[in-house]
């Protein structure tokens, strides 16, 4: 997002001073032909069509990244929705459970809305809520191999999961992105 916001930013700034630059030149050849009245005039028109047409420059340019932005944004959540290992994005602080993708829903039984309600420590037997806990605060940047961990399903079936979690770069909050796969499926 930033390179778009740079690039915007930076056409802006080069029409600008070309706008400036050229017409001031056009209005100094204009000064010897037209009186002082009609040349202040021109300016202002001048100023005026500067407005209209970098607002339609900007609405353009800012429409175009948007919608780069609306189809990488897709395509990310397509590639997180459709991975055939179970997926979700945890806020790190609450350990709340943001988003959830289908292999999850059909490997532990639970409802989209169902794990949407969930915390990662509910997926957790007891004796294993303190060790998560650490985990989550010991989380780095980067792919973090947590290991073999047991996460209980919805009908209270015990499994066996090896855990990666990939903390994710958001300016609202911190957001942990974990994939489970079975562990027989690991071997």
């Amino acid at each position: 997002m930033r390179t778009g916001a740079f690039k915007i930013a930076l056409v802006y700034i080069v029409m600008g001073i070309l706008w400036i630059t050229l017409s001031d030149r056009v209005l100094l050849a204009l000064q010897s032909t037209f009186g002082a009245e009609q040349v202040f005039f021109l300016g202002s028109i001048k100023g005026i069509v500067y407005v209209l047409i970098t607002g339609v420059l900007l609405y353009y340019l800012i429409v175009r990244h948007t919608r780069r932005l609306s189809e990488s944004e897709r395509k990310y959540r397509t590639y997180f929705d459709q991975n055939t290992n179970p997926m979700w994005i945890i806020n790190r602080r609450t350990m709340l459970i943001t988003a959830v993708n289908d292999a999850a829903t059909a490997r532990y039984g639970y409802t989209k809305e169902e794990f949407l309600k969930m915390s990662a420590l509910d997926l957790r037997p007891p004796e294993e809520i303190n060790a998560a806990i650490m985990i989550f605060h010991d989380l780095t940047k980067g792919i973090n191999d947590i290991g073999v961990v047991k996460h209980v399903k919805k009908d209270g079936t015990i499994i066996k999961v090896h855990i990666t979690c990939n903390l994710i770069d958001s300016a609202r909050e911190s957001l942990v992105m974990a994939m489970a796969v079975v562990e027989n499926q690991a071997k």
